[in-house]
């Protein structure tokens, strides 16, 4: 059996300056005190975890593959983010917490139904069901739609620095080939 030693690879190298970058920018953001206020809540526009989770989830090998990924990524986030405001909608109208056990479960087989119909991977279908969970259960009242709608935009802002970063990096690499061997 062939051991491979422990190294630190491009891609990690990648995956840490997209994280850095979305961890940076959703710091930057709270630091200038720019944030959605809902009642008294105050809401990252850039959601750290959200923005840092899509970095680790969507940076692939190539630029092609890391932007598949994102788009399954925002595809999941969409779906589990609508059916999470679907629930939290019922649950603002009908008030019960047992009723809402059941919007949950069936919550989460409508995320999985249509995570399947949009052709994405189950693992991801999975994940958009941890979207739903963290919408439905995470704030109470209306805010829950509110973190719906900024996890989507940090979704959206870590897939296009993932994408960027694949972009230039492997970009920068090619030319520095290209010297080399000239």
């Amino acid at each position: 059996m062939e051991s491979t030693k422990p190294g630190i690879t491009g891609l990690d190298l990648r995956i840490v300056l997209s994280v850095m970058i979305c961890y940076l920018t959703a710091t930057m953001l709270d630091m200038l005190g720019i944030r959605f206020v809902y009642a008294d809540m105050r809401l990252e526009i850039i959601q750290k975890m959200t923005a840092c989770i899509s970095c680790l989830l969507c940076c692939q090998d190539t630029t092609r593959i890391s932007y598949k990924a994102g788009v399954n990524r925002i595809i999941i986030t969409a779906i589990g983010g609508l059916v999470g405001i679907l629930v939290v909608l019922l649950d603002g109208i009908i008030g019960n917490q047992l009723v809402m056990v059941v919007l949950v479960a069936l919550g989460v087989l409508a995320t999985l139904f249509l995570c399947k119909c949009a052709h994405v991977p189950y693992i991801n279908a999975r994940i958009g069901g941890v979207t739903f969970i963290l919408v439905s259960s995470t704030l109470n009242g209306n805010a829950r739609i509110w973190y719906a709608v900024w996890r989507l935009v940090s979704t959206l802002y870590g897939v296009a620095v993932v994408t960027l970063v694949t972009w230039g990096v492997l970009a920068l690499c090619k030319k520095t080939d290209k010297a080399k061997a000239a």
